[in-house]
């Protein structure tokens, strides 16, 4: 037992502590968390994209992901340019409708809040545009937008390896 002696020790409590602190501390930072915050409008990706629905395709709505860093989110009116007609009466529209469509009882002109469902950490630099000029499918990362994507740094190398693109680290940290 006399082997056992350093455990009694205050410096070795204060670094075994400390270490898991630090590790509690990495995975609550590093750890991706599903997005818990209602949107304004329940909206499903699959109705609109599917090719058994409507069939519209990613860039249709997200036209950021073509020429910059973020995809964006569509303008409420490009929503109404449909939805002015179809599912008009529909109670779930009601936010698109007040935020929108000028001709509308509850039009506040109120922007849609959006919550992002899949958010980085602030460290990391994604470029839409650089991975739709390189090909990548939008389903290749998001292969089911309706829930949120965990996206790692092992996933985000995986697939530059797959690709043969850069995986020096500052192409996406800097």
């Amino acid at each position: 037992m006399r082997y056992l002696s350093f455990i009694k020790h205050p410096c070795f409590l204060f670094c075994v502590v400390g270490v898991l602190l630090a590790i509690l501390i990495y995975r609550h930072a590093y750890t991706a968390r599903p997005c818990e915050q209602p949107q304004p409008i329940p909206f499903n990706h699959h109705t609109h994209t599917a090719a058994n629905k409507v069939a519209m395709p990613c860039l249709g709505c997200h036209t950021g992901a073509e020429h910059g860093a973020s995809a964006g989110l569509p303008a409420a009116s490009t929503c109404l340019n449909c939805h002015r007609h179809i599912l008009h009466t529909d109670a779930r529209l009601l936010p698109l409708h007040a935020a929108a469509n000028a001709d509308s009882p509850i039009y506040t002109a109120e922007p849609l809040a959006w919550v992002r469902r899949a958010p980085l950490p602030a460290h990391v630099h994604f470029h839409h545009a650089r991975h739709v000029a390189a090909r990548i499918s939008c389903e290749e990362c998001h292969p089911s937008p309706n829930s949120p994507t965990p996206h790692t740094m092992d996933s985000c190398l995986q697939c530059h390896k797959k690709h043969s693109l850069p995986t020096n680290c500052d192409q996406c940290h800097h």
